[in-house]
């Protein structure tokens, strides 16, 4: 029958058991009392002997329009969020009528400022709300998954969010003033 320090050498050799003792190897230059661990080579290292390339970084790496498409979506929702909790902080600092005030100030000295400002509400609010449409779709339906459709839906979620968001803008100036005609 095997002995106890026999199963556990057996078992050590296999992997599946560590030795009783610190046992340093022949080849080893440190005290007894530790183990010697061979040195690891890096990854960088490894991946030079095989001649791949390492994976790029992103600040080197050009993302191409389909992940700018999402990032913007996740970008417009963490915008639209901030702005959510912004007024909502001002208005509970400020009590019920500090914020509308404020865009109402802005716009009584600034009303040439009120287009691009309605344009740049807009357009963040359109995008987010177009690009979650498009990904229910993409959920609800599994169509649309290869490049060139999600491609074709980026370029179209942009182009219809610029010319919602500028038709909201000009939509809701106010009227021109009636001008004197005089004879």
């Amino acid at each position: 029958p095997l002995r106890l320090h026999q199963l556990m050498w057996r078992m050590w050799l296999r992997g599946l058991a560590k030795p009783l003792t610190n046992v340093t190897p022949p080849s080893c230059t440190a005290p007894r009392r530790t183990l010697c661990v061979a040195s690891k080579p890096s990854y960088t290292d490894r991946m030079d002997k095989t001649g791949r390339p390492v994976s790029p970084h992103l600040m080197i790496y050009r993302l191409p329009l389909i992940a700018w498409s999402s990032v913007t979506v996740r970008f417009t929702g963490i915008f639209g969020s901030a702005v959510v909790i912004a007024i909502a902080g001002t208005t509970l600092l400020g009590g019920s009528g500090m914020a509308s005030d404020a865009v109402q100030g802005v716009v009584a000295t600034h009303p040439e400022l009120v287009p691009a400002a309605k344009f740049a509400v807009a357009w963040p609010l359109t995008y987010h709300w177009l690009g979650n449409i498009r990904h229910i779709v993409w959920d609800m339906t599994v169509k649309g998954f290869n490049n060139q459709t999600m491609l074709h839906t980026s370029y179209g979620i942009y182009a219809i969010t610029t010319a919602l968001s500028a038709a909201i803008a000009i939509y809701s100036l106010p009227p021109a003033p009636p001008k004197d005609q005089k004879k």
